[in-house]
């Protein structure tokens, strides 16, 4: 059974980023993208307006949802299984299980990233502004969702310590920023971003925290709503910017113009 259990964390990690890869169409963001979007608090609810038309009113994403809830209802069967696989010896450690927790925590996360907001505008970086704003409104939706359904399924968790057990929010916002790395910066960071919300997730379930289904549900809201939110940051940054080709001088090059 522990097998099934690596196999179903590893379709979730793996199809999250390819998710992510088969439906961007624009340009990856690369260093030259200097004219990003600035990034201001009032234009927060226009923004997670948006993010969620770019998030929900997609074909390819509603059969990543549809997908994914196929997944889930075939393995919550096994959920106990798996956790018996994890208790009472957690394998991970305690040591590990704790560092997941208070490092992947959602108000950890989006300290970070204000933070990283803040530190990129007073620094000037308009491309680091534009990743940590995307990352803090990725986040706020998609631990908005987290705990509505939490609430509204108000499923006990394993130890006993609750009813807020679905989906997982650490698991969520994990995954919510490892898609967004992907959307914005490519697989190169993407997946080492995909193989730590990975490993956040299991940590959850090690610490008898959530059970395998809560896990990959966070992964699934947390994925979507990161590729929804990246795709229209990623979209505005660059609907102004386009490719010319240059030459002269005997040499050649493309240069990047900005309409405004």
């Amino acid at each position: 059974m522990k097998s099934l259990l690596v196999s179903t964390l590893i379709l979730s990690i793996v199809l999250s980023p390819l998710a992510g890869i088969a439906d961007s169409k624009t340009e990856r963001w690369e260093d030259r993208s200097t004219g990003a979007e600035q990034w201001f608090f009032h234009e927060l609810p226009r923004h997670i307006g948006n993010d969620l038309k770019y998030t929900f009113w997609n074909g390819w994403h509603l059969l990543f949802l549809a997908g994914s809830a196929v997944t889930i209802a075939g393995v919550h069967e096994s959920d106990p299984e798996i956790q018996r696989a994890f208790q009472p010896e957690r394998p991970m450690g305690n040591t590990f299980d704790t560092a997941m927790k208070w490092g992947a925590h959602p108000l950890v996360l989006g300290g970070e990233t204000l933070l990283a907001l803040g530190i990129s505008k007073l620094a000037g970086s308009k491309k680091a502004a534009a990743t940590a704003g995307t990352m803090f409104e990725a986040l706020v939706i998609t631990e908005t969702l987290t705990i509505g359904l939490q609430f509204a399924t108000h499923r006990g968790r394993p130890d006993g310590s609750g009813h807020t057990s679905f989906p997982s929010g650490h698991t969520s916002g994990a995954f919510a920023l490892a898609t967004v790395t992907e959307v914005l910066y490519g697989p190169w960071y993407g997946v080492p971003a995909y193989v730590l919300a990975g490993l956040v997730g299991v940590s959850r379930i090690d610490s008898n925290r959530h059970v395998t289904t809560d896990v990959l549900a966070g992964a699934a809201l947390g994925t979507l709503i990161g590729l929804g939110t990246a795709k229209f940051h990623k979209k505005k940054v660059f609907q102004n910017y386009f490719m010319l080709p240059t030459a002269g001088d005997g040499s050649a090059g493309v240069s990047l113009v900005h309409l405004f």
